[in-house]
């Protein structure tokens, strides 16, 4: 018997390309779970939108904390056209879960209810030393525990009962100097390239041997605040959230849109597939059948 935490399943890289692929089976599945709440014909989407509303009442795991971020902040206080979101984005030996660029970098650290504090310290101490702003977001289980672990410029905000996002405690811009080494390795080479070509006014111009070492020593040597600056704007272009695409999707797959890696032929299949409208009288059968001329 399937349940509410098999329905988070449906949320992750693998089970959205089997949908961009046309292989249904697992939402399928989902769909039979949720089966008296589903009309007599349904979309795919309407499978997605469904499984999340649960996730949302049953089961606050990691995806939809991160979803909520991108909704509330990206789409609620920015847009796709003005700000950017890096999912996943490594800090020294750690990955920030959600940042937003902006003016400035924003990051947000996810602990969900079902998450271990352990390593918080550590992330945070990496995290602070190229982000402007550093949030832990929390449920309640987590909030009293992480407001004793964090040091006071970090925010801290929680994912409420009504799934809202509420500061408890604003992020403090931080004021130590970027550590250039661990900002260097965060970045594709063609990153450091232009923040370093940006706060230096002059054309990188090396061999692949050297362009490392020289990038590294531009950076270390210009203001933080320039590096700050040309670190935002670099990666607001590089890493420009695709918007058309993004927005094509239901607003449950917002993070999906934004950090799943799918080629283009992928992201067209996605949005195609989602509309695939099938029929609830085969939920008790092995096979599901697509309901024709429905779309």
């Amino acid at each position: 018997m399937l349940t509410t935490r098999d329905a988070a399943r449906l949320f992750s890289s693998k089970r959205i390309a089997e949908i961009a692929s046309g292989d249904f089976s697992y939402l399928l599945d989902i769909a039979a779970l949720y089966q008296n709440s589903l009309e007599e014909n349904f979309t795919a989407a309407e499978v997605i939108d469904h499984a999340y509303s649960e996730l949302s009442r049953n089961y606050r795991g990691e995806y939809f904390y991160k979803n909520t971020v991108a909704e509330r902040l990206l789409l609620g206080r920015h847009s796709v056209n003005t700000a950017t979101v890096l999912p996943e984005f490594r800090v020294g030996r750690s990955k920030a879960d959600c940042v937003i660029l902006n003016g400035t970098s924003t990051c947000y650290e996810i602990k969900s209810d079902f998450d271990n504090l352990d390593r918080l310290p550590e992330q945070l101490s990496f995290y602070r030393k190229i982000f402007d702003k550093t949030y832990v977001v929390v449920g309640k289980a987590h909030l009293n525990k992480v407001q004793g672990l964090c040091r006071n410029d970090i925010g801290i905000i929680e994912l409420t009962p009504k799934k809202s996002l509420r500061i408890t405690r604003e992020a403090e811009v931080s004021k130590d100097p970027v550590d250039i080494s661990i900002l260097m390795r965060s970045l594709r080479v063609s990153e450091y390239k232009e923040i370093a070509s940006t706060v230096s006014k002059s054309n990188i111009d090396y061999s692949n041997t050297e362009i490392f070492s020289a990038c590294e020593e531009i950076l270390k040597n210009s203001p933080p605040e320039d590096v700050r600056k040309a670190f935002c704007s670099t990666l607001k272009k590089s890493r420009k959230v695709e918007g058309a695409y993004v927005l094509s999707l239901p607003r449950s797959l917002l993070m999906a849109g934004i950090g799943f890696k799918l080629r283009a032929n992928q992201k067209r299949d996605l949005v195609e597939n989602l509309n695939k409208t099938f029929s609830k009288d085969a939920l008790c059968t092995t096979q599901f059948y697509e309901v024709s001329n429905l779309n």
